[in-house]
Protein backbone atom coordinates (compact mmCIF):
# COMPACT_ATOMS: atom_id res chain seq x y z
CA UNK A 1 0.00 0.00 0.00
CA UNK A 2 2.79 2.27 0.48
CA UNK A 3 3.51 3.59 -2.87
CA UNK A 4 7.16 2.78 -2.79
CA UNK A 5 7.10 4.13 -6.22
CA UNK A 6 9.55 3.95 -9.03
CA UNK A 7 13.25 4.42 -8.58
CA UNK A 8 13.66 5.43 -12.16
CA UNK A 9 11.24 6.21 -14.89
CA UNK A 10 9.19 3.10 -15.37
CA UNK A 11 7.89 4.15 -18.75
CA UNK A 12 11.31 4.62 -20.29
CA UNK A 13 11.64 2.56 -23.40
CA UNK A 14 7.89 2.45 -24.11
CA UNK A 15 7.06 3.32 -27.68
CA UNK A 16 3.83 4.91 -28.87
CA UNK A 17 2.14 1.54 -29.28
CA UNK A 18 3.35 0.44 -25.86
CA UNK A 19 2.02 3.59 -24.21
CA UNK A 20 -1.36 3.20 -25.92
CA UNK A 21 -1.59 -0.40 -24.75
CA UNK A 22 -0.50 0.58 -21.24
CA UNK A 23 -2.99 3.44 -21.12
CA UNK A 24 -5.80 1.16 -22.30
CA UNK A 25 -5.03 -1.41 -19.61
CA UNK A 26 -4.79 1.19 -16.84
CA UNK A 27 -8.01 2.86 -17.99
CA UNK A 28 -9.80 -0.49 -17.91
CA UNK A 29 -8.55 -1.14 -14.35
CA UNK A 30 -9.66 2.31 -13.17
CA UNK A 31 -13.05 2.06 -14.86
CA UNK A 32 -13.61 -1.42 -13.46
CA UNK A 33 -12.77 -0.25 -9.95
CA UNK A 34 -15.01 2.83 -10.13
CA UNK A 35 -18.07 1.11 -11.59
CA UNK A 36 -17.72 -2.03 -9.50
CA UNK A 37 -17.39 -0.28 -6.17
CA UNK A 38 -20.16 2.18 -7.00
CA UNK A 39 -22.39 -0.77 -7.85
CA UNK A 40 -21.69 -2.39 -4.48
CA UNK A 41 -22.51 0.79 -2.56
CA UNK A 42 -25.70 1.46 -4.52
CA UNK A 43 -26.82 -2.15 -4.15
CA UNK A 44 -26.53 -2.09 -0.37
CA UNK A 45 -28.20 1.31 -0.14
CA UNK A 46 -31.18 0.21 -2.23
CA UNK A 47 -31.63 -3.36 -0.99
CA UNK A 48 -33.21 -3.55 2.46
CA UNK A 49 -32.24 -7.18 2.94
CA UNK A 50 -28.57 -6.41 2.28
CA UNK A 51 -28.66 -3.63 4.86
CA UNK A 52 -29.81 -6.11 7.51
CA UNK A 53 -26.59 -8.13 7.23
CA UNK A 54 -23.81 -6.87 9.47
CA UNK A 55 -21.02 -7.96 7.16
CA UNK A 56 -22.27 -5.63 4.47
CA UNK A 57 -21.34 -2.59 6.57
CA UNK A 58 -17.72 -3.65 6.15
CA UNK A 59 -18.29 -4.33 2.47
CA UNK A 60 -19.72 -0.86 1.87
CA UNK A 61 -16.84 0.76 3.73
CA UNK A 62 -14.40 -1.39 1.77
CA UNK A 63 -16.05 -0.35 -1.49
CA UNK A 64 -15.79 3.30 -0.45
CA UNK A 65 -12.05 2.92 0.25
CA UNK A 66 -11.47 1.16 -3.06
CA UNK A 67 -13.52 3.81 -4.85
CA UNK A 68 -11.33 6.54 -3.41
CA UNK A 69 -8.25 4.62 -4.52
CA UNK A 70 -9.58 4.48 -8.06
CA UNK A 71 -10.52 8.18 -8.09
CA UNK A 72 -7.78 9.92 -6.05
CA UNK A 73 -4.75 7.68 -6.50
CA UNK A 74 -4.84 5.66 -9.70
CA UNK A 75 -5.46 8.48 -12.22
CA UNK A 76 -2.46 10.54 -11.09
CA UNK A 77 -0.24 7.47 -11.09
CA UNK A 78 -1.44 6.63 -14.58
CA UNK A 79 -0.73 10.16 -15.84
CA UNK A 80 2.80 10.08 -14.46
CA UNK A 81 3.36 6.61 -15.87
CA UNK A 82 2.23 7.51 -19.38
CA UNK A 83 3.72 11.03 -19.55
CA UNK A 84 6.94 9.99 -17.81
CA UNK A 85 6.77 13.19 -15.77
CA UNK A 86 5.19 14.54 -12.55
CA UNK A 87 3.76 18.02 -13.08
CA UNK A 88 1.74 18.58 -9.91
CA UNK A 89 4.45 19.76 -7.54
CA UNK A 90 6.22 18.31 -4.51
CA UNK A 91 3.49 19.03 -1.96
CA UNK A 92 0.76 17.31 -3.97
CA UNK A 93 3.17 14.42 -4.44
CA UNK A 94 3.28 13.99 -0.65
CA UNK A 95 -0.51 14.28 -0.40
CA UNK A 96 -1.08 11.79 -3.17
CA UNK A 97 1.44 9.38 -1.64
CA UNK A 98 -0.20 9.71 1.79
CA UNK A 99 -3.62 9.02 0.27
CA UNK A 100 -2.18 5.99 -1.48
CA UNK A 101 -0.85 4.52 1.77
CA UNK A 102 -3.98 5.47 3.72
CA UNK A 103 -6.59 4.11 1.32
CA UNK A 104 -4.84 0.90 0.31
CA UNK A 105 -4.08 0.09 3.95
CA UNK A 106 -7.72 0.78 4.85
CA UNK A 107 -8.80 -1.58 2.08
CA UNK A 108 -6.65 -4.40 3.48
CA UNK A 109 -7.85 -3.78 7.05
CA UNK A 110 -11.44 -3.99 5.85
CA UNK A 111 -10.72 -7.39 4.33
CA UNK A 112 -9.29 -8.46 7.67
CA UNK A 113 -12.41 -7.29 9.53
CA UNK A 114 -14.63 -9.14 7.08
CA UNK A 115 -12.70 -12.35 7.73
CA UNK A 116 -13.13 -11.92 11.50
CA UNK A 117 -16.84 -11.24 11.08
CA UNK A 118 -17.21 -14.40 9.00
CA UNK A 119 -15.29 -16.37 11.62
CA UNK A 120 -17.69 -15.37 14.40
CA UNK A 121 -20.72 -15.97 12.15
CA UNK A 122 -19.78 -19.43 10.87
CA UNK A 123 -17.60 -20.92 13.61
CA UNK A 124 -19.57 -19.64 16.62
CA UNK A 125 -23.16 -19.99 17.77
CA UNK A 126 -25.65 -17.27 16.75
CA UNK A 127 -25.84 -15.89 20.29
CA UNK A 128 -22.04 -15.65 20.46
CA UNK A 129 -22.02 -13.85 17.11
CA UNK A 130 -24.66 -11.44 18.36
CA UNK A 131 -22.66 -10.71 21.50
CA UNK A 132 -19.38 -10.30 19.63
CA UNK A 133 -20.55 -8.26 16.64
CA UNK A 134 -22.58 -5.58 18.37
CA UNK A 135 -23.27 -2.28 16.56
CA UNK A 136 -20.78 -0.56 18.84
CA UNK A 137 -18.05 -3.08 18.07
CA UNK A 138 -18.75 -2.85 14.35
CA UNK A 139 -18.45 0.95 14.56
CA UNK A 140 -15.15 0.61 16.46
CA UNK A 141 -13.78 -1.83 13.90
CA UNK A 142 -14.79 0.42 11.02
CA UNK A 143 -13.24 3.41 12.76
CA UNK A 144 -10.03 1.46 13.29
CA UNK A 145 -9.89 0.60 9.59
CA UNK A 146 -9.70 4.33 8.82
CA UNK A 147 -7.80 5.71 11.82
CA UNK A 148 -4.94 3.19 12.02
CA UNK A 149 -3.72 3.88 8.46
CA UNK A 150 -3.31 7.59 9.26
CA UNK A 151 -0.47 6.72 11.66
CA UNK A 152 1.53 5.14 8.85
CA UNK A 153 0.51 7.55 6.07
CA UNK A 154 -0.07 11.26 6.61
CA UNK A 155 1.70 11.53 9.96
CA UNK A 156 5.09 9.97 9.05
CA UNK A 157 5.09 11.04 5.39
CA UNK A 158 4.31 14.70 6.04
CA UNK A 159 6.90 14.73 8.83
CA UNK A 160 9.48 13.09 6.57
CA UNK A 161 10.09 10.16 8.90
CA UNK A 162 10.18 7.74 5.99
CA UNK A 163 13.10 9.57 4.33
CA UNK A 164 15.43 9.85 7.32
CA UNK A 165 18.87 8.68 6.18
CA UNK A 166 18.02 8.47 2.47
CA UNK A 167 17.22 12.10 1.58
CA UNK A 168 20.16 12.40 -0.80
CA UNK A 169 19.14 9.27 -2.67
CA UNK A 170 15.56 10.51 -2.99
CA UNK A 171 16.63 13.90 -4.36
CA UNK A 172 18.94 12.18 -6.80
CA UNK A 173 16.14 10.07 -8.22
CA UNK A 174 13.52 12.81 -8.34
CA UNK A 175 15.13 14.40 -11.37
CA UNK A 176 16.20 12.90 -14.64
CA UNK A 177 18.73 15.22 -16.24
CA UNK A 178 18.73 13.30 -19.50
CA UNK A 179 15.02 13.84 -20.16
CA UNK A 180 14.62 16.89 -17.87
CA UNK A 181 11.77 15.15 -16.10
CA UNK A 182 10.55 15.23 -12.50
CA UNK A 183 9.12 12.20 -10.69
CA UNK A 184 7.03 11.65 -7.59
CA UNK A 185 9.42 9.35 -5.74
CA UNK A 186 8.41 7.63 -2.53
CA UNK A 187 11.27 5.76 -0.91
CA UNK A 188 11.38 4.50 2.66
CA UNK A 189 14.09 3.67 5.15
CA UNK A 190 14.36 0.31 6.90
CA UNK A 191 12.38 1.13 10.09
CA UNK A 192 9.50 2.63 8.14
CA UNK A 193 9.47 -0.22 5.61
CA UNK A 194 9.25 -2.86 8.35
CA UNK A 195 6.72 -0.99 10.48
CA UNK A 196 4.36 -0.09 7.67
CA UNK A 197 4.55 -3.50 6.02
CA UNK A 198 3.78 -5.30 9.28
CA UNK A 199 0.83 -3.03 10.13
CA UNK A 200 -0.58 -2.75 6.62
CA UNK A 201 -0.12 -6.30 5.38
CA UNK A 202 1.50 -8.98 7.52
CA UNK A 203 -0.68 -8.68 10.65
CA UNK A 204 -3.95 -8.54 8.65
CA UNK A 205 -2.68 -11.36 6.46
CA UNK A 206 -1.97 -13.55 9.51
CA UNK A 207 -5.41 -12.87 11.00
CA UNK A 208 -7.11 -13.63 7.70
CA UNK A 209 -5.24 -16.92 7.34
CA UNK A 210 -6.20 -18.02 10.86
CA UNK A 211 -9.85 -17.00 10.43
CA UNK A 212 -10.27 -18.61 7.03
CA UNK A 213 -8.54 -21.76 8.20
CA UNK A 214 -11.03 -22.12 11.05
CA UNK A 215 -13.90 -21.45 8.63
CA UNK A 216 -12.57 -24.13 6.29
CA UNK A 217 -12.21 -26.66 9.12
CA UNK A 218 -15.75 -25.92 10.34
CA UNK A 219 -17.19 -26.30 6.84
CA UNK A 220 -15.47 -29.66 6.41
CA UNK A 221 -16.74 -30.86 9.79
CA UNK A 222 -20.29 -29.95 8.83
CA UNK A 223 -19.84 -31.72 5.50
CA UNK A 224 -18.77 -34.92 7.28
CA UNK A 225 -21.77 -34.73 9.59
CA UNK A 226 -24.16 -34.40 6.67
CA UNK A 227 -22.53 -37.35 4.89
CA UNK A 228 -22.94 -39.50 8.00
CA UNK A 229 -26.61 -38.57 8.21
CA UNK A 230 -27.12 -39.40 4.57
CA UNK A 231 -25.42 -42.78 4.95
CA UNK A 232 -27.57 -43.58 7.96
CA UNK A 233 -30.63 -43.41 5.74
CA UNK A 234 -34.06 -42.00 6.41
CA UNK A 235 -34.48 -41.45 10.15
CA UNK A 236 -38.24 -42.06 9.74
CA UNK A 237 -37.80 -45.82 9.23
CA UNK A 238 -37.32 -46.74 12.92
CA UNK A 239 -40.62 -45.05 13.69
CA UNK A 240 -42.72 -47.57 11.75
CA UNK A 241 -42.47 -50.41 14.33
CA UNK A 242 -43.79 -47.96 16.88
CA UNK A 243 -47.02 -47.76 14.90
CA UNK A 244 -47.16 -51.55 14.79
CA UNK A 245 -46.73 -51.68 18.53
CA UNK A 246 -49.84 -49.60 18.96
CA UNK A 247 -51.99 -52.03 16.97
CA UNK A 248 -51.52 -55.03 19.34
CA UNK A 249 -52.27 -52.68 22.18
CA UNK A 250 -55.62 -51.98 20.57
CA UNK A 251 -56.18 -55.68 20.05
CA UNK A 252 -55.34 -56.38 23.65
CA UNK A 253 -58.11 -54.08 24.67
CA UNK A 254 -60.72 -56.05 22.71
CA UNK A 255 -60.54 -59.30 24.78
CA UNK A 256 -61.59 -57.28 27.76
CA UNK A 257 -65.12 -57.66 26.42
CA UNK A 258 -65.14 -61.46 26.85
CA UNK A 259 -64.68 -61.56 30.62
CA UNK A 260 -67.59 -59.22 30.83
CA UNK A 261 -69.69 -61.48 28.60
CA UNK A 262 -68.71 -64.53 30.68
CA UNK A 263 -69.69 -62.71 33.77
CA UNK A 264 -73.03 -61.99 32.16
CA UNK A 265 -73.53 -65.73 31.46
CA UNK A 266 -72.69 -66.57 35.03
CA UNK A 267 -75.28 -64.13 36.16
CA UNK A 268 -78.06 -65.67 34.01
CA UNK A 269 -78.90 -68.53 36.50
CA UNK A 270 -79.26 -65.86 39.09
CA UNK A 271 -81.44 -63.75 36.83
CA UNK A 272 -84.70 -64.81 38.46
CA UNK A 273 -83.42 -63.99 41.88
CA UNK A 274 -81.46 -60.87 41.05
CA UNK A 275 -83.36 -59.38 38.11
CA UNK A 276 -83.15 -55.82 39.45
CA UNK A 277 -79.41 -56.18 39.81
CA UNK A 278 -79.12 -57.38 36.23
CA UNK A 279 -81.04 -54.38 35.05
CA UNK A 280 -78.60 -52.21 36.93
CA UNK A 281 -75.62 -53.98 35.34
CA UNK A 282 -76.91 -53.80 31.78
CA UNK A 283 -76.62 -50.04 31.64
CA UNK A 284 -73.16 -50.40 33.12
CA UNK A 285 -72.20 -52.79 30.37
CA UNK A 286 -73.69 -50.51 27.79
CA UNK A 287 -71.68 -47.74 29.32
CA UNK A 288 -68.47 -49.73 29.10
CA UNK A 289 -68.90 -50.77 25.50
CA UNK A 290 -68.80 -47.28 24.01
CA UNK A 291 -65.37 -46.78 25.60
CA UNK A 292 -63.92 -48.75 22.71
CA UNK A 293 -65.05 -46.19 20.17
CA UNK A 294 -63.11 -43.21 21.57
CA UNK A 295 -60.02 -45.37 21.40
CA UNK A 296 -60.50 -46.14 17.74
CA UNK A 297 -60.69 -42.47 16.73
CA UNK A 298 -57.74 -41.85 18.98
CA UNK A 299 -55.75 -44.37 17.05
CA UNK A 300 -56.98 -42.87 13.81
CA UNK A 301 -55.99 -39.49 15.16
CA UNK A 302 -52.51 -40.68 16.06
CA UNK A 303 -51.84 -42.17 12.65
CA UNK A 304 -52.21 -38.92 10.68
CA UNK A 305 -49.83 -37.20 13.09
CA UNK A 306 -46.99 -39.14 11.56
CA UNK A 307 -47.59 -37.70 8.13
CA UNK A 308 -46.91 -34.03 9.00
CA UNK A 309 -43.73 -35.15 10.75
CA UNK A 310 -42.37 -36.76 7.60
CA UNK A 311 -42.25 -33.55 5.48
CA UNK A 312 -40.99 -31.62 8.48
CA UNK A 313 -38.21 -34.15 9.06
CA UNK A 314 -37.40 -34.15 5.37
CA UNK A 315 -37.33 -30.36 5.45
CA UNK A 316 -34.93 -30.46 8.40
CA UNK A 317 -32.67 -32.84 6.50
CA UNK A 318 -32.84 -30.65 3.41
CA UNK A 319 -32.18 -27.58 5.51
CA UNK A 320 -29.14 -29.18 7.15
CA UNK A 321 -27.83 -30.24 3.75
CA UNK A 322 -28.46 -26.76 2.34
CA UNK A 323 -26.69 -25.19 5.30
CA UNK A 324 -23.69 -27.45 4.77
CA UNK A 325 -23.56 -26.55 1.08
CA UNK A 326 -23.89 -22.87 1.94
CA UNK A 327 -21.05 -22.95 4.45
CA UNK A 328 -18.85 -24.94 2.08
CA UNK A 329 -19.56 -22.43 -0.68
CA UNK A 330 -18.80 -19.58 1.73
CA UNK A 331 -15.48 -21.20 2.61
CA UNK A 332 -14.60 -21.59 -1.07
CA UNK A 333 -15.62 -18.00 -1.75
CA UNK A 334 -13.44 -16.69 1.03
CA UNK A 335 -10.54 -18.83 -0.15
CA UNK A 336 -10.86 -17.28 -3.60
CA UNK A 337 -10.93 -13.79 -2.08
CA UNK A 338 -7.94 -14.65 0.08
CA UNK A 339 -6.04 -16.04 -2.91
CA UNK A 340 -6.69 -12.92 -4.96
CA UNK A 341 -5.63 -10.74 -2.04
CA UNK A 342 -2.32 -12.59 -1.65
CA UNK A 343 -1.68 -12.63 -5.38
CA UNK A 344 -2.25 -8.88 -5.64
CA UNK A 345 -0.45 -7.55 -2.56
CA UNK A 346 2.14 -10.13 -1.46
CA UNK A 347 4.67 -9.31 -4.25
CA UNK A 348 4.59 -5.62 -3.40
CA UNK A 349 5.05 -5.98 0.36
CA UNK A 350 7.72 -8.63 0.07
CA UNK A 351 9.65 -6.30 -2.24
CA UNK A 352 8.89 -3.38 0.07
CA UNK A 353 10.82 -4.99 2.93
CA UNK A 354 13.58 -6.51 0.82
CA UNK A 355 14.46 -3.40 -1.21
CA UNK A 356 15.95 -1.28 1.64
CA UNK A 357 18.22 -4.18 2.62
CA UNK A 358 19.62 -4.57 -0.91
CA UNK A 359 20.45 -0.86 -1.32
CA UNK A 360 17.31 -0.02 -3.33
CA UNK A 361 18.33 -2.00 -6.39
CA UNK A 362 14.87 -3.26 -7.37
CA UNK A 363 14.14 -2.05 -10.94
CA UNK A 364 11.59 0.71 -11.36
CA UNK A 365 9.45 -1.26 -13.82
CA UNK A 366 9.16 -4.12 -11.34
CA UNK A 367 8.06 -1.66 -8.65
CA UNK A 368 5.40 -0.26 -10.99
CA UNK A 369 4.14 -3.71 -11.94
CA UNK A 370 3.79 -4.78 -8.30
CA UNK A 371 2.13 -1.50 -7.36
CA UNK A 372 -0.52 -1.72 -10.06
CA UNK A 373 -1.06 -5.37 -9.26
CA UNK A 374 -2.11 -4.18 -5.81
CA UNK A 375 -4.35 -1.54 -7.35
CA UNK A 376 -6.11 -4.26 -9.33
CA UNK A 377 -7.28 -5.76 -6.04
CA UNK A 378 -9.35 -2.62 -5.43
CA UNK A 379 -11.19 -3.22 -8.68
CA UNK A 380 -11.41 -6.98 -8.20
CA UNK A 381 -13.20 -7.05 -4.83
CA UNK A 382 -16.67 -5.95 -6.05
CA UNK A 383 -16.61 -8.46 -8.89
CA UNK A 384 -15.77 -11.25 -6.46
CA UNK A 385 -18.86 -10.36 -4.46
CA UNK A 386 -20.96 -10.03 -7.60
CA UNK A 387 -20.18 -13.47 -8.98
CA UNK A 388 -19.85 -15.39 -5.71
CA UNK A 389 -22.69 -13.95 -3.60
CA UNK A 390 -26.27 -14.59 -4.65
CA UNK A 391 -27.77 -11.62 -2.79
CA UNK A 392 -25.33 -9.15 -4.35
CA UNK A 393 -25.74 -10.77 -7.75
CA UNK A 394 -29.50 -10.31 -7.59
CA UNK A 395 -29.14 -6.72 -6.41
CA UNK A 396 -26.71 -5.99 -9.25
CA UNK A 397 -29.11 -7.44 -11.81
CA UNK A 398 -31.96 -5.31 -10.47
CA UNK A 399 -29.81 -2.17 -10.77
CA UNK A 400 -28.38 -2.98 -14.19
CA UNK A 401 -31.77 -4.08 -15.55
CA UNK A 402 -33.52 -0.96 -14.23
CA UNK A 403 -35.57 -2.75 -11.58
CA UNK A 404 -36.72 -5.68 -13.71
CA UNK A 405 -39.37 -7.57 -11.72
CA UNK A 406 -37.87 -10.93 -12.69
CA UNK A 407 -34.93 -10.36 -10.36
CA UNK A 408 -36.86 -9.02 -7.39
CA UNK A 409 -37.38 -11.08 -4.26
CA UNK A 410 -40.77 -12.83 -4.30
CA UNK A 411 -43.36 -11.89 -1.69
CA UNK A 412 -43.67 -14.17 1.32
CA UNK A 413 -47.49 -13.99 0.97
CA UNK A 414 -47.54 -16.09 -2.15
CA UNK A 415 -47.93 -19.87 -2.09
CA UNK A 416 -44.89 -20.37 -4.28
CA UNK A 417 -42.55 -18.94 -1.66
CA UNK A 418 -41.01 -21.76 0.40
CA UNK A 419 -39.80 -19.69 3.34
CA UNK A 420 -38.87 -16.35 4.78
CA UNK A 421 -36.60 -15.23 7.57
CA UNK A 422 -37.14 -13.54 10.88
CA UNK A 423 -35.01 -12.72 13.89
CA UNK A 424 -36.03 -13.99 17.32
CA UNK A 425 -33.86 -13.39 20.36
CA UNK A 426 -30.93 -12.55 18.13
CA UNK A 427 -31.16 -15.80 16.12
CA UNK A 428 -32.35 -15.93 12.54
CA UNK A 429 -35.16 -18.42 11.86
CA UNK A 430 -36.72 -19.83 8.73
CA UNK A 431 -40.49 -19.57 8.52
CA UNK A 432 -41.76 -22.24 6.17
CA UNK A 433 -45.37 -22.01 5.01
CA UNK A 434 -47.42 -25.01 3.95
CA UNK A 435 -50.92 -24.59 2.50
CA UNK A 436 -53.10 -27.70 2.59
CA UNK A 437 -55.21 -28.83 -0.34
CA UNK A 438 -58.45 -27.64 1.16
CA UNK A 439 -57.06 -24.10 1.32
CA UNK A 440 -58.42 -23.51 4.81
CA UNK A 441 -55.38 -24.30 6.93
CA UNK A 442 -51.91 -22.83 6.86
CA UNK A 443 -49.15 -24.58 8.77
CA UNK A 444 -46.03 -22.69 9.78
CA UNK A 445 -42.81 -24.42 10.68
CA UNK A 446 -40.01 -22.54 12.36
CA UNK A 447 -36.45 -23.77 12.28
CA UNK A 448 -33.32 -21.98 13.48
CA UNK A 449 -30.57 -21.35 10.99
CA UNK A 450 -27.03 -20.18 11.30
CA UNK A 451 -26.63 -16.44 11.61
CA UNK A 452 -24.60 -15.80 8.51
CA UNK A 453 -25.59 -13.78 5.48
CA UNK A 454 -25.56 -16.70 3.08
CA UNK A 455 -27.98 -18.58 5.29
CA UNK A 456 -30.20 -15.56 5.67
CA UNK A 457 -30.43 -15.08 1.93
CA UNK A 458 -30.77 -18.76 1.04
CA UNK A 459 -34.56 -18.71 1.38
CA UNK A 460 -35.14 -16.13 -1.33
Amino acid sequence: MEELDVNVSSSEGFGVAGKILLLSFISAVILMAILGNLLVMVAVCRDRQLRKIKTNYFIVSLAFADLLVSVLVMPFGAIELVQDNWVYGEMFCLVRTSLDVLLTTASILHLCCISLDRYYAICCQPLVYRNKMTPLRIAVMLGGCWVIPTFISFLPIMQGWNSIGIIDLIQQRQFNKASNSTYCIFMVNKPYAITCSVVAFYIPFLLMVLAYHRIYVTARAHARQIRLLQRAGNPQEPREPRQNLQEPRHKLQEPRQHPQESQQHLQEPRQKVQEPRQHLQEPRQNFQEPRQHPQEPRQNFQEPRQHPQEPRQNFQDQHSSHRMKTETKAAKTLCIIMGCFCLCWAPFFVTNIVDPFINYTVPGKLWTAFLWLGYINSGLNPFLYAFLNKAFRRAFLIILCCGDERYRRPSVLGQSVPCSTTTINGSTHVLRYKVLHNGHHQEQEKLPIHADPESQESCF
